[in-house]
């Protein structure tokens, strides 16, 4: 097999390119393109989970030096997390969605950097799981849980949706950002 077989084109009939292109062709009304591309490029490098933090640690009644510090943290949770995926990607070296198809033709820039794990899943879902540990001492658990780790399920799916990801990028970037995001809040339970 020659690389873009491996790379791919084996992808090109199976399960993942198939649910690629539902996602990609369908419920592209304007409304919800316009929130899921704004939620793609807000995701990008991770600003805005580092974004959230001052609002979200103001609501919860922090003081200036625990949003300060707090801000800190998501941010070398956010970046360690980028790191991690990174060096993934580069050892797996997945190529990105073909662009090969004028009908999925990406809706933003497509990264040079490979395809998977997807980096704003494991941001997303490593920050999360922070924001989370943080605000259930605050909010009920439901609530917490419902509005970080669903806003982290749209900004992950957006990616599929603007066609930039296949929807095994994303999952395994789910994976990648929850085990990262346990890594730090195991951390903090024991700092």
């Amino acid at each position: 097999m020659n690389q873009e077989q491996l790379s791919g084109g084996e992808k090109n009939d199976g399960l993942d390119r198939r649910l690629f292109i539902a996602l990609r062709t369908r419920w592209h009304v304007q409304p919800l393109q316009a929130v899921l591309t704004a939620l793609s490029v807000s995701g990008n490098n991770g600003f805005l989970w580092i974004g959230l933090a001052v609002p979200v640690f103001w609501a919860a009644g922090d003081g200036l030096l625990g949003i300060v510090s707090r801000l800190v943290f998501m941010a070398v949770v956010v970046y360690s997390t980028l790191a991690i995926n990174y060096a993934v990607k580069q050892i797996l070296g997945h190529e990105r969605p073909a662009l090969d198809d004028p009908a999925l033709l990406p809706l933003v820039g497509v990264p040079s950097s490979k395809s998977f794990p997807s980096s704003h899943a494991a941001m997303s879902f490593a920050a999360a799981t922070i924001y989370v540990y943080f605000m259930t001492a605050v909010w009920p658990f439901f609530l917490a849980f419902a509005l970080f780790y669903g806003l982290a399920l749209l900004v992950s799916w957006s990616r599929v949706y603007v066609g930039v990801h296949f929807p095994s990028d994303v999952l395994a970037g789910m994976f990648v950002g929850l085990a990262s995001g346990c890594f730090w809040a195991i951390f903090l339970h024991f700092l």
